[in-house]
Order: C-alpha cells, then sequence, then structure tokens
C-alpha cells in the first residue's frame, strides 16, 4: 500500500510540473510565433498611435547610398595586390584627415592600438600575465617597421575595404570616401611614407661579335 502510494506521488508531482510549465509559458509563449518583423526606418506606426509619439516623416533619414549600394561596393572584389595604380578620387584635405582619424580610432584602433602601433585591446597578449586574446598580433601601420610605409594608398584602401587574411572586412560599414578618409589619416602617422620600389634595371643583351675568317692556305 506505502509503495503504490508513493509512484502516486511521483506521478502527482510530474503533472504538477507540467501544468505548471504551461502556465507559466501562456501567453508569452506565442510571443515570438506571432511577432512581425520589421526592417529598420522602415516600419510605420499602427493606428491607434500612442499620445505623444512622434512618427518619422517619409524621406527623412538621409544616406550616402541608396539601400543595396554598401553591399554591392563590397561584394565587388578589389585585388589589393594588383592596386598600386589606385589613388585616393577625394579631397585630401584637413576635414578628410580628421574624419579619418576618428574613423580609425573606431575600426581600427581596436586591434592596431590608438596610435597604429599594434597593442589594441582586442589582439593584446601577455601569456605572463595569461593573457592570450589573439594567435597573431595585428600588424604595426605606424613606427619603426611600420607595414603602411612597404604599401601603396590603393593596398591599403583595398585591406581595408575587402579584408585580409585575418583583417575582417569593412566594406559594408565605411563608404568608399570614409574608406579613403582612413588611408590619408594612416599616411599622417609617423614612419607611414610609402617608397615605390625602385624598378629592376633593364639589361640590353648584347649581340655576340661575328667570328673572325679563317685565312687558312695550302
Amino acid at each position: 500500500m506505502l509503495e503504490r502510494l508513493k509512484h502516486h506521488r511521483r506521478w502527482i508531482l510530474v503533472a504538477g510540473l507540467l501544468v505548471a510549465g504551461a502556465a507559466w509559458s501562456s501567453p508569452w509563449d506565442v510571443d515570438m510565433v506571432n511577432a512581425r518583423a520589421f526592417k529598420a526606418y522602415a516600419w510605420k506606426m499602427r493606428p491607434p498611435i500612442p499620445e505623444g509619439s512622434v512618427q518619422r516623416p517619409a524621406a527623412s533619414v538621409s544616406r550616402a547610398k541608396s539601400n543595396g549600394a554598401y553591399q554591392n561596393d563590397y561584394i565587388t572584389p578589389v585585388d589589393r595586390t594588383k592596386a598600386d595604380g589606385m589613388a585616393d578620387p577625394y579631397a585630401v584635405d584637413a576635414a578628410a584627415v580628421a574624419q579619418g582619424a576618428k574613423l580609425f580610432q573606431v575600426s581600427c584602433a581596436p586591434c592596431h592600438g590608438v596610435e597604429g602601433k599594434g597593442g589594441g585591446p582586442v589582439t593584446h597578449n601577455d601569456p605572463a600575465n595569461g593573457i592570450n586574446r589573439f594567435p597573431v598580433p595585428a600588424p604595426m601601420l605606424s613606427g619603426d617597421g611600420a607595414v603602411s610605409a612597404l604599401r601603396s594608398d590603393g593596398y591599403l584602401y583595398g585591406t581595408i575595404r575587402n579584408g585580409g587574411a585575418i583583417m575582417p572586412r569593412y566594406g559594408v560599414s565605411l563608404t568608399d570616401q570614409e574608406r579613403w578618409s582612413v588611408v590619408a589619416y594612416i599616411r599622417t602617422l609617423d614612419g607611414t611614407k610609402y617608397a615605390p620600389p625602385t624598378p629592376a634595371a633593364t639589361v640590353t643583351p648584347v649581340a655576340p661579335a661575328p667570328a673572325a675568317a679563317s685565312t687558312g692556305g695550302k
């Protein structure tokens, strides 16, 4: 009799847990099923509109480019190894450099450091203190041994736009003009002056002199 009572208590406990779970999830369990998804800046309030609400006027959010232009610009391949001939098509002035400085601190400094000398918080490693955040440190963009001094503006632009072996791509998050402004700012850092490689001297082969005619006699 006692064993049967214990058996019934187990089933009562299981049933209670199931009922409690159903009660707890209702009606919140259907929220995600019935939810409506809206794209950013695409929704409009449906009546009745709460008092004091301000609706977004049509075309009130200005964009540098139309929807999809950033993605198309990003997808377009740019071979950075063949981009030496690319030049900044925008005005390289104080405003562009200032803009590039701000964008550098947001998008580049986390890996390359505030001054472009590496050691950013994302790629900082300190094995002595057990800090091993990134297997490959970010290359130095300024100072002695800066890789930017070995690369053309087009190469830097292509790297920012389409990324590298480890570096992520910023073709979507930055506009074309913004990417070039970052390049302009990098060139203001210490040790970043680019010197194009000197082309190898062309050696013109010299034709061998004709062999002297033999005048052998008898």
